[in-house]
């Protein structure tokens, strides 16, 4: 029975195909004391019962690696894991197309999400938005369910205009989805001619999150640099996944990977066409 088994390509299995040549014998030393003409003999019996126990502990052995194998695997995703909700794509285009520096703007930027409810949670898909500027013109492009944005009354946050962008699919089931997109104009929120920036927000974990920007044809990007900032931490630079820059200058984009809750993706750039 064990001539013609190929044990070298059953050990290469690891430890569970050593398991499994353990339980192959076991069975085998029992086929042989039972083609005994005579009774068994106790003392054979007692071993080959001791030796499966061994088998029996080694292959607990081998769920049990298995198991925290995997559990190590799930707490490598937890940074990405969802409480509430868990966005598939985010995507966003910042056109500075039409802006001028007696403006300072605008800034049209149109936001896009993929959404996925992980949780029986009440809440609504919230956003918070602001600007150093005079304020946000905001209207919805495409949705199921109607967003809304509103402007919050911040006494203490003079110069600083605070907003919230709610989707409210708070009483939707679990594993309901929701596509929405809305466009925000910052009328006057980009005022330095010489070098300006802009954060992409990321307050739900993020699988995805894509952004374009369009640079005026007169005024292109000359250099960018990319961030990132994780809740209150300090913003470290991303130097492994850079902007790639088409046109001239004239259209940067960029794209991540596994965005963890209340993340930050910034942007620095410099469009002052006097500097070398």
């Amino acid at each position: 029975m064990l001539q013609n088994l190929n044990v070298v390509e059953i050990l290469r299995l690891g430890l569970s195909g050593f398991c499994f040549l353990l339980s192959l014998l076991a069975f085998w030393l029992i086929r042989q004391e039972q083609k005994r003409s005579k009774d068994p003999r106790k003392g054979i019996v007692q071993v080959i019962y001791i030796f499966m126990a061994v088998n029996m502990t080694s292959a607990l052995l081998v769920a049990g690696l298995g198991y925290l194998t995997q559990k190590r695997t799930v707490n490598a995703a937890e940074p990405l894991s969802a409480k509430t909700y868990l966005v598939e794509n985010t995507s966003f285009l910042v056109d500075l197309t039409h802006w001028s520096a007696a403006a300072g703007g605008p800034a049209v930027i149109r936001r896009s999400d993929f959404v996925r409810k992980t949780s029986d949670t009440t809440a609504d898909f919230v956003i918070p938005s602001y600007t150093t500027g005079e304020g946000i013109d905001w209207k919805p492009i495409a949705y199921s369910t109607l967003p809304s944005f509103t402007e919050l009354h911040a006494p203490d946050q003079l110069g600083r205009h605070s907003y919230e962008y709610r989707l409210p699919i708070g009483r939707q089931p679990r594993d309901h989805y929701e596509m929405v997109s809305s466009e925000f104009t910052f009328p006057s929120g980009f005022k330095n001619p010489k070098a300006e920036w802009w954060k992409a927000y990321a307050p739900y974990p993020s699988k995805t999150l894509s952004v374009v920007i369009r640079f005026p044809p007169d005024k292109p990007c000359r250099q960018i640099k990319v961030s990132r900032q994780e809740g209150a931490k300090a913003p470290e630079p991303i130097t492994d996944n850079l902007p790639l820059m088409s046109n001239g200058g004239q259209v940067v984009m960029w794209t991540g990977l596994d965005i963890a809750a209340d993340t930050r993706i910034g942007f620095e750039w410099n469009w002052d066409q006097t500097t070398p």
